[in-house]
């Protein structure tokens, strides 16, 4: 019997094509200054990479409601999918590295991430993956420190160095990565109320920093992994919709009406092939209403494992 680890997953937007562009390093020591306690200092990748990972005491156990498991049970296997798809969408870009198709790989950079946003808190508790496939610059020495793998060293060469040459062997350790991913996942079983908090840890997480544009800052990317994440948090809370129309209608009408506020806000910026525009592209008036609509879904959200009856 392989071990069991009990994590959450939310889910996110389906993006087809998308173009980026490159500018400065926006909310560069966001991120850092958290995953190393404030220190300065580089953290290790163990436990480095998505940052949305939950506590151990937000995963709880299973519930004795039938409604609540059936959510937890089809959770878990929309994980399984997007975890295939996510190996499957990441070679396109990482065979358009390899191939040397500069053009090519930062076309298809945004999309090759976006079931990794879907599936962000539960891939993030993989931990030893999860700072190999997704941790920034910020938690190493440096863009040439060799411990740097990943999407985002793989960024880092396409956007700042303009160039594919030496990214096979980042290209390689991503595709083996996410099928090890892949194959851990099958030891998910998800619960209640990690699904709960992980969609209020979801939104938090893009109020808090990704509203910066620390994320992506080379390919200026953001608003498709902003768009993916909020996406999931949405998805997370409909599987509840049963249970919450008995339990807590008037909060999940409000919750409802906050992501369509939100929602409505990211729409502004979809671009006819289906993707985002580039994060400076973001009104600074649209990231101000973002920012405060956010605040009030994340507290919001944050009570869903009370009314659930799983807090």
């Amino acid at each position: 019997m392989p071990r069991r680890l009990v994590v959450v997953c939310v889910l996110g937007t389906a993006c087809l094509l998308g173009a980026a562009g490159c500018g400065s390093d926006d909310g560069a020591g966001v991120r850092s200054a958290a995953i190393a306690g404030g220190s300065g200092k580089p953290a290790p990748t163990t436990s480095a990479g998505s940052g949305s990972g939950l506590a151990e005491a937000d995963l709880g156990s299973q519930s004795s409601d039938r409604r609540l498991q059936a959510a937890a049970a089809s959770y878990r296997q929309y994980v399984l999918g997007e975890a295939s798809t996510l190996r499957v969408e990441a070679k396109k870009f990482t065979d358009a590295v390899r191939a040397g198709d500069l053009g090519a790989a930062r076309l298809l950079y945004a999309p090759s991430r976006v079931s990794w946003e879907r599936i962000e808190p539960v891939a993030g508790l993989v931990r030893e993956l999860d700072g190999k496939l997704d941790a920034r610059v910020d938690d190493f020495a440096g863009p040439d420190d060799p411990s740097f793998t990943g999407w985002h060293r793989l960024e880092y060469l396409l956007w700042v160095e303009r160039t594919t040459s030496g990214g096979k062997p980042f290209a390689d350790q991503l595709d083996a990565d996410l099928a090890t991913l892949e194959a851990r996942l099958r030891e998910v079983e998800l619960t209640p109320k990690a699904v709960a908090v992980g969609a209020s840890e979801l939104v938090e997480e893009v109020h808090q920093s990704k509203i910066t544009g620390e994320e992506d800052r080379y390919a200026r990317t953001d608003l498709w992994d902003i768009a993916a994440n909020i996406s999931g948090s949405e998805a997370a809370v409909r599987v509840f919709v049963p249970a919450l129309d008995t339990k807590a209608p008037i909060l999940l009408a409000t919750i409802q009406r906050q992501f369509v506020a939100v929602d409505r806000i990211l729409q502004r910026y979809r671009t006819p092939s289906g993707g985002y525009e580039p994060y400076p592209a973001l009104q600074v008036a649209d990231k101000t209403r973002l920012r405060a609509q956010l605040a009030a879904l994340s507290r919001n959200l944050a009570k869903l494992p009370a009314a659930l009856g799983v807090g």
